[in-house]
């Protein structure tokens, strides 16, 4: 039987306060990590670290703009400060611009990719170098999504940003692995999130007694072969195993968690 004992290692989760993040930074710590959190939103951080410490965990959080490369300077060293070297970074931090390829602005554009790419970027290059500093070793997980395997009509700088995070994460892959530290990235498929209820709230125009829910399930039944959609639970636990020493030999992949959606 496969069991994930992370020993106390430091991890940080960016984007942990909410959603995926949420759930990651959870499973983490039920398998022994201790988390420090990166999230703009302070009340969903401390939330989910009292919800860690009530189980007997360790966790603390910094806010974090993670647009803001000094931002993202000033948690690592908090994590660093609290709990010694780092050995896990998942970065989940992420905005869905629901915005057509010629109705979005280029203010939006830019705030989307500042945090749905460039934060990733700042994120992964201060953790390679922390984690060489260190002496080598360990684990970046980015979190991408199905919609990064290809053009999104509705979303099309969701997907520009998700697909340049896989692409981003290969070329990380190959910096890192010399120094036996992983970088992978994670591609959710279909869950009810935040964003959701934007994209919804759009097929629901002009028919103002439409079900939101049925127009949802509908959604993904046509989608996924599997039929219902993902949890962020599914999601953690794929990334607690891709933090794990059993994915040592993996490096520069993107794991689909999408009940079949994409299969490449």
């Amino acid at each position: 039987m496969i069991a994930i004992d992370f020993k106390r290692k430091a991890a940080i989760v960016i984007g942990g306060g909410s959603g995926i993040g949420k759930a990651i930074a959870l499973e983490l710590a039920s398998c022994g990590a201790r988390v420090w959190i990166g999230d703009i939103g302070e009340q969903g951080a401390a939330a989910v670290c009292q919800e860690i410490q009530a189980q007997g965990g360790e966790a603390g959080f910094t806010k974090t703009d993670v647009s803001k490369p000094e931002d993202i300077a000033a948690l690592f060293a908090d994590a660093k400060a609290a709990f010694g070297n780092t050995y896990i970074v998942v970065n989940s931090a992420g905005l869905f611009l629901p915005e057509s390829l010629l109705g979005a602005t280029p203010e939006q554009i830019k705030e989307h990719l500042d945090v749905n790419l460039f934060g990733i970027i700042y994120s992964t290059r201060l953790a390679l170098e922390t984690m060489i500093a260190q002496g080598g070793g360990g684990k970046i997980l980015n979190v991408s999504s199905v919609g990064g395997r290809g053009g999104e009509a509705g979303a099309p700088y969701y997907a520009l940003g998700k697909s340049a995070i896989l692409n981003f994460t290969q070329s990380a892959a190959y910096t890192g692995a010399p120094h036996g530290i992983n970088v992978n990235a994670l591609c959710p498929g279909i869950i009810r999130t935040p964003m959701w209820d934007v994209i919804l709230e759009d097929a629901a125009v002009g028919n103002p007694e439409a079900n939101k829910d049925a127009l949802f399930l509908d959604f993904v039944k046509r989608r996924t072969p599997l039929g219902r959609p993902q949890t962020p639970e599914e999601m953690a636990y794929a990334a607690c195993f891709l933090c794990s020493d059993y994915a040592d030999a993996i490096v520069g992949q993107a794991l689909n968690v999408c009940g079949g959606d994409r299969m490449n």
